[in-house]
C-alpha cells in the first residue's frame, strides 16, 4: 500500500509566491498542502496516481484534491510556466472531481451555509481565503464525467441552499462556456438549490478567474 506522503513534500519559494498572487493565503496552501515537483513527488505521482512520464517532466505546482466527504482523490499539476497552451494536467480517468479543501469538508455539509462552485480548485481556495465557502473543480465542465452529472455532487446538500457560480470571465462572452453554465445551473436548480450566478469584470483580464479578482482587489487596498 502506498502512504500518503504529501504532507512531507516541498513548495518551493517562487511556487508560493505564485500562489500568494493568486490571493492564496499560506494557511490554506500548506493545510491542502500544495507541494512542488521535484524528484520524490514525481515518483509518488506515478506510483500512486498513475501520471505518466510525460505528465511529470517540466516545472509545476501539484494540487491535491478531496472529495466532498474529505476523501483523498486524484491530483492535478499546474504547470509554471504551462507547457504551451496546456497550464494544467490530471491522471487519465480523473474526471468529474468536485474539491473541497479539507478545512472546509465539515462546512459544506451545513445546508444554511451559502457556497460558491468557481471554476478551477485555487480559485475556491481563493474565496476562503476571503472567508466565503467555496468548491472548485477543473473548468466549467469540470462538474460533469462520462456525460452526466458527477456523483459527487451527490455528497453535498443543495436543496434549499443558497449556492451561487462563478466561471472565470469569459464564460460570458462565449457560446460554448454558457451552454456549461446554464446547464450546470439548471442541474443546480433541480436540486432545490436557490442559484445566483457571478459576473467577473473584463477589465481584469479576458480569462480572468476569481483568484485574479481577488488578487487585484487585495492589491488596491493595501496600503
Amino acid at each position: 500500500m502506498i502512504q500518503d506522503v504529501t504532507s512531507e513534500f516541498i513548495l518551493e519559494d517562487d511556487h508560493r509566491a505564485f500562489l500568494n498572487r493568486c490571493a492564496l493565503v499560506d494557511e490554506l496552501i500548506d493545510s491542502r498542502p500544495y507541494y512542488s515537483l521535484d524528484v520524490r513527488s514525481r515518483t509518488y505521482l506515478s506510483e500512486r496516481w498513475a501520471l505518466s512520464n510525460d505528465a511529470l517532466r517540466g516545472d509545476g505546482i501539484v494540487i491535491p484534491r478531496y472529495s466532498p466527504d474529505g476523501t483523498p482523490t486524484h491530483p492535478q499539476i499546474r504547470y509554471t510556466p504551462p507547457k504551451g497552451d496546456q497550464k494544467y494536467t490530471c491522471p487519465l480517468g480523473s474526471g468529474g472531481v468536485i474539491d473541497v479543501h479539507p478545512n472546509a469538508t465539515a462546512r459544506v455539509q451545513d445546508v444554511n451555509e451559502p457556497l460558491i462552485f468557481a471554476e478551477s480548485v485555487k480559485g475556491a481556495d481563493a474565496l476562503i481565503g476571503a472567508g466565503l465557502l467555496a468548491i472548485g473543480f477543473h473548468g466549467v465542465w469540470g462538474w460533469k464525467v462520462n456525460g452526466g452529472a458527477s456523483p459527487e455532487l451527490q455528497k453535498i446538500p443543495l436543496s434549499g441552499r443558497s449556492v451561487g457560480i462563478c466561471f472565470d470571465a469569459d464564460v460570458h462572452r462565449r457560446k460554448d462556456l454558457q451552454k456549461a453554465l446554464k446547464e450546470f445551473g439548471g442541474l443546480l436548480r433541480f436540486a432545490g438549490a436557490k442559484v445566483s450566478v457571478f459576473v467577473l469584470p473584463t477589465h481584469i483580464g479576458d480569462k480572468a478567474g476569481i483568484d485574479d479578482y481577488l488578487a487585484v482587489q487585495a492589491a488596491v487596498v493595501k496600503p
